[in-house]
């Protein structure tokens, strides 16, 4: 894979400029512009200059021409690992950023400019002398160069001294708090020096970044498992010995996570935090459209909370603390799942750890990492709201009745009696791996003989049953998985919009004016503002590609995102041919699906929407995202719980209504495509 090359940030024409520009962009607001929530406004910089003294202030002065000097050194450097550049790269790539956004609350965080330049400087030395000895133990803050969007991504690591690196290592992965302050820089700075809430003497612990202060959603979730790859590749991980664990909004990230992707752990722990959007909130879902209400069942946990009967779990509340709901609604969630969990208070507590709770849970997680998460067991609960939710050990769901909402799959695998049971709600497909071969297999109560001889590579088989015409009521039985339809919902390709976001991807803008000056005025301003979020919020660059600069490698390894419409966009004019949708001056046709189809009027309407991307070679599927990115916007920032999915695969937006901090525009129309990718009839 070609070593990204970021783009140098600052050019030396700028230098002179540069105070000015960040006072301007602080004090000044674009007329008409969304105000942005995250990072928050910061104080005058002239004011935190003049706290300064004089020797601090000399330093703050020279940090734009020791940056570019960085910078400049970094790129002339030959890096055989790009793990390592990433490395050294991440310290000026904070600075860049906390000048971009004016990330500077307080005069001791400009004084953390120096620092990380000086790190920058010491690790590159290191490297020049054969050395990358900043990875050797203790407070280390590390970085990777993430897989979605090529943006380099810090995490820290907390290695005790002594601990045995000969062989793979157990992992504490601990996901912090909403942390509005907390950018690149501070993070930083504070993993070169904080040990968080649990420092284990025999173990690893991993502090993911999460882009920053999104919940642990989306590519904040994706973070986790990148950081805990990129660790893999310096320090060996005992993948069998991997605890989950955090606090408030940590504490919603490891329930969320946790039950999502349980076959990962040996270990989960929930402090505080938030479970269910419409109780924390405080919002019905009558209250909110029906497809926003829908699209909690993708974060919220309590629907698939099933999955913790898998595997050890502890609560934790402090006995005052507001956020003590969280694991009181889990606690109850698993007792009428027939699973009583430890709940851990604090006594006297409000929003913090004690010192005997934080010893008591971590005395629970001790027998669990030595024990290690079971490698295959022969009973297997699965619950998830979406294929992308992936499966559990041997039992993968490969089709649902309906998406975005709950389903659920109970396995029980018996040696002896050479017999597989398995219970379904809301599935139409099921790939088991790992069973006896022959056997006999009961799915909903129907019994299926399964006589084939085990894989002759291994001492065990494998098959997919799914329901007849995939229907929800179809009569099950064995299927060869290639004679599945391609064109449905199924894992990598189930929406919503915001899906495409949490894998590699690509934006396109326009190429030229489109059908009206009213929609080319909409796309831009809502490609600027993707852009501009995607900086903000996710603390990388938006990947942008023209038009005539998509390859086919793109089309076969990355999500499309286009701008525009057909007149506007060529990649649109290709795709729209295989797209349910037709759109002219004269109107907006989605479908056809079971609804037939559903129109719309085309002057001042645009359509978004997600859709398995016609331009993909059927090897390699793919989506294709019409003008649109991800769905929650600056009011959603307020609070970390609301920070969810906004509109499901399709949307049609009126123009009349300007776009603000929580709509593009008015939401005409928004629903889910069926699970063949057709549109439903309205309910």
């Amino acid at each position: 894979m070609p070593i990204h090359r970021p783009r140098t940030l600052f050019p030396r024409r700028w230098l002179g400029l540069l105070v000015l520009v960040v006072l301007a962009t602080a004090a000044a607001t674009e007329a008409g512009a969304i105000e942005r929530r995250l990072p928050p406004k910061a104080p005058p910089l002239a004011d935190l200059v003049a706290k300064l003294d004089d020797a601090q202030r000399l330093a703050w002065e020279r940090v734009p021409e020791r940056l570019e000097a960085v910078q400049q050194r970094i790129e002339r450097t030959p890096f055989a690992d790009d793990g390592v550049r990433a490395e050294i790269e991440v310290f000026p790539k904070a600075v860049a950023y906390g000048i971009e956004c004016g990330e500077w609350w307080e005069p001791q965080h400009l004084e953390r400019a120096t620092w990380a330049l000086d790190e920058a400087e010491r690790r590159l030395d290191e490297l020049a002398a054969g050395r990358k000895g900043w990875r050797e133990g203790g407070f280390v803050p590390l970085a990777y160069r993430s897989r979605i969007d090529g943006s380099t991504q810090p995490y820290g690591i907390v290695v005790p001294e002594g601990l045995d690196r000969s062989k793979p290592v157990p992992v504490w992965i601990w996901l912090h708090g909403r942390g509005e302050r907390d950018t690149d820089l501070h993070f930083l700075w504070q993993k070169a020096r904080k040990t968080g809430e649990f420092f284990p003497d025999d173990a690893v612990v991993l502090h993911p970044f999460g882009r920053y202060c999104n919940g642990w959603k989306g590519p904040g979730a994706v973070d986790v498992f990148e950081a805990l790859d990129a660790l893999d590749r310096i320090i060996p991980v005992d993948r069998d010995r991997v605890v989950l664990a955090g606090f408030s909004m940590g504490g919603a990230g490891a329930w969320e996570i946790g039950a999502r992707r349980t076959d990962r752990f040996c270990a989960v722990h929930g402090g505080a935090g938030f479970v269910d959007t419409s109780r924390f909130i405080g919002i019905k879902p009558g209250d909110v459209p029906p497809w926003e209400s829908r699209l909690w069942l993708l974060t919220d946990v309590p629907p698939v909370a099933r999955n913790l009967l898998n595997l050890p779990v502890i609560a934790y509340s402090g006995e005052k603390d507001g956020q003590r709901a969280a694991s009181e609604i889990m606690v109850a969630t698993l007792a009428a799942e027939g699973r009583e969990i430890p709940h851990q208070i604090g006594a006297g507590m409000e929003h913090r750890y004690d010192d005997p709770s934080r010893a008591a849970i971590a005395a629970f997680l001790r027998p669990a990492v030595a024990a290690g998460r079971p490698r295959s067991p022969d009973t297997v609960h699965w619950a998830g709201t979406t294929l992308a939710d992936g499966g559990a050990w041997w039992v993968e769901p490969l089709g649902l009745g309906e998406h975005c909402a709950p389903a659920r799959i109970d396995a029980v695998r018996d040696w002896k009696r050479a017999s597989v049971w398995v219970e379904t709600a809301n599935v139409t497909v099921v790939h088991l791996r790992d069973i006896p071969a022959p056997c006999r297999i009961e799915i909903d109560g129907t019994p299926i003989g399964y006589p084939a001889s085990p894989d002759p590579e291994g001492d065990t088989g494998a098959v997919v049953l799914a329901r007849a015409g995939l229907a929800p009521d179809g009569a099950w039985g064995i299927v060869d998985s290639a004679t599945l339809p391609l064109h449905r919902k199924r894992p990598g390709l189930t929406g919503p919009i915001d899906e495409a976001f949490d894998a590699p991807f690509v934006v396109v803008p326009p190429a030229g004016p489109g059908l009206s000056p009213a929609v080319d005025r909409f796309v831009a301003e809502e490609f600027a503002h993707l852009k501009r979020r995607w900086h903000d919020l996710y603390r990388g660059e938006l990947p942008v590609v023209e038009a005539k600069d998509v390859t086919d490698e793109i089309l076969r390894t990355k999500h499309l995102v286009l701008f525009g419409d057909e007149a506007s966009n060529p990649l649109i004019a290709r795709a729209m041919p295989g797209l349910p949708l037709r759109w002219t001056p004269e109107g907006i046709v989605l479908g056809p699906g079971t609804a037939g189809e559903r129109r719309f009027p085309g002057a001042g309407h645009v359509p978004v929407l997600i859709h398995p991307n016609p331009l993909s070679p059927a090897a390699a599927p793919r989506y294709v995202v019409l003008n649109s990115g991800f769905t929650f916007r600056e009011e959603h920032d307020v609070n970390n719980a609301l920070q969810n999915r906004r509109l499901p695969d399709w949307a049609v937006i009126d123009l009349a209504v300007p776009p603000d901090g929580r709509d593009p525009g008015r939401i005409v129309a928004a629903d889910f495509f069926d699970e063949a990718w057709g549109v439903k009839r309205p309910e």
